[in-house]
């Protein structure tokens, strides 16, 4: 027994790391919302300064799959450390630019590091915890994700207003440092022998995911969709992501083994990935506009969310208990799904007012969206680190990421397109019409993702099971 409490304490130190890297990498991507306006107006280069976030967000879902595949095959602890020192770096160099251009590639070195903290840390608790202590640290992990994406925009208003804006990326590089040494104090088990990493097929993923991203940043808004400029980018796509795929074919260990998508329990993890990804991209993007032009203020827009953020708290601390304990966690997914759906239609159905009580209707719904994106990252994201083949582990937890990601933005970027064309069409045609019409396709949308959960079972696992596929065909 004594002997099992000092081997419990020797792996929660070094988890302490994990978990602080993980609600730094959330933190650091969140953090200059607030601050984005008194930067602009101090390093100038206002008509760039969208690209502070963009930059972030971009390195980081270009790198994903980069660090999954690199984890496989050199360890969890040496990609995390990696990730953990670039963020760093990152943040370094972030609190000491002099123009809005420093300031922009240095967001993009602070992306590539949270682009790997969050798959590499979800690695190292599949690799060091049986599945009750996996449960606990996903509560853990997910509950402060949610504060972090929540309270980050808040916590870089109150150092911008209290020491200068400079303050809400240097004042992440202790803790970071800290982080940092308790990860390096890792012991995992050693990785199984990898083959050659498949560089080429880094370069066309990479370079397609980038034209994924800038594609869902302009498409609909800054361009029109039959622009020349769109059109390039969506043949630059196509033809990179047919570039890597065949590289994927050929190559002996490729970035992301196709094989995997023919695995249903992963290919089910993916489309839920890019289901709650698109309902929670759309949800938290158009309902401050919506308030706003109500006559909220911006932080008031902001408190709105709250409710949002609520749901997915409640998931993190009673549902994945009884997550753990059920016969059928297929169903938990669905009902995330539903209660998604759901939500998102009540918005698109009813009307808001922001008076007293007035808007309660819209806060619950909120709420439910909240616990179904909740539930639906919660049963996805177990089920993938308990079923996944540990040499692939890495890749698979990138493809749950980027159908998140990338898929997301790319639902997003249509459905702006057609908010921004019901506005332009002129009448008498509100704000609170066009976000409507938005809200009720994403609700058709999420109807398919029900479908898809009922059809895509999810294997009800209680113990540390994996998939007995432990290569995968290259084709």
């Amino acid at each position: 027994m004594a002997g099992s409490a000092m081997a419990d304490r020797r792996i929660m130190v070094p988890l302490s790391g994990v978990v602080l890297a993980q609600l730094l990498a959330m933190v650091d991507l969140n953090l200059t919302a607030a601050a984005l306006p008194v930067i602009a107006a101090d390093l100038g280069g206002t008509d760039r300064f969208a690209w502070v976030v963009t930059a972030a967000v971009l390195a980081s879902t270009v790198t994903t799959p980069l660090y999954g595949k690199l984890s496989d095959v050199y360890g969890r602890r040496a990609l995390l450390v990696a990730a953990l020192a670039v963020l760093t770096l990152g943040s370094l160099l972030c609190g000491l630019a002099q123009s809005m251009n420093q300031l922009i590639a240095a967001r993009a070195v602070q992306g590539a590091g949270a682009g790997g903290l969050m798959i590499s840390a979800y690695a190292v608790y599949a690799e060091l915890l049986d599945p009750r202590r996996l449960v606990r640290y996903q509560i853990v992990t997910a509950t402060l994700v949610n504060i972090g994406t929540a309270f980050g925009p808040l916590a870089g208003g109150v150092l911008t207003d209290s020491f200068g804006w400079r303050w809400v990326f240097l004042a992440t590089v202790p803790p970071s440092v800290l982080a940092l040494l308790l990860v390096a104090t890792l012991r995992l088990p050693p990785v199984a022998a990898g083959g050659r990493v498949d560089y080429a097929g880094m370069l066309w993923l990479g370079a397609a995911l980038t034209t994924l991203v800038l594609l869902a940043g302009v498409a609909g808004t800054q361009w029109a969709f039959a622009s020349p400029g769109v059109i390039a980018l969506v043949v630059a796509a196509a033809v990179l992501l047919a570039l890597w795929w065949r590289s994927a074919h050929r190559a002996a260990d490729p970035v992301l083994p196709p094989a995997l998508l023919r695995d249903r329990v992963v290919r089910s993890v993916a489309v839920q990935g890019w289901n709650t990804g698109a309902g929670m991209l759309v949800v938290v993007t158009f309902l401050p506009i919506v308030f706003v032009s109500l006559g909220a203020s911006a932080a008031d827009a902001g408190m709105y969310l709250l409710t949002l953020t609520f749901g997915t708290l409640v998931v993190s601390l009673a549902g994945t208990p009884l997550l753990a304990r059920a016969a059928r966690t297929q169903w938990f997914g669905v009902t995330g799904t539903v209660l998604l759906a759901a939500g998102t239609a009540w918005l698109a159905f009813t009307h808001p007012d922001l008076g007293p009580g007035g808007w309660a209707g819209w806060a619950l719904a909120t709420m439910a969206i909240g616990v179904g994106i909740g539930l639906g990252f919660q049963v996805y994201t177990l089920t993938l680190l308990r079923h996944a083949p540990r040499v692939h582990l890495g890749a698979a937890l990138a493809m749950q990421s980027l159908s998140r990601q990338v898929g997301g933005s790319l639902v997003l970027a249509v459905l702006s397109a057609v908010f921004h064309s019901r506005l332009a069409a002129g009448g008498s045609t509100s704000t609170l019409d066009a976000a409507q019409t938005v809200f009720g396709l994403t609700a058709l949308l999420l109807v398919v993702g029900v479908v898809a959960a009922v059809r895509l079972p999810v294997p009800s696992l209680t113990v540390a099971e994996r998939s007995p596929v432990t290569t995968v065909e290259t084709g």
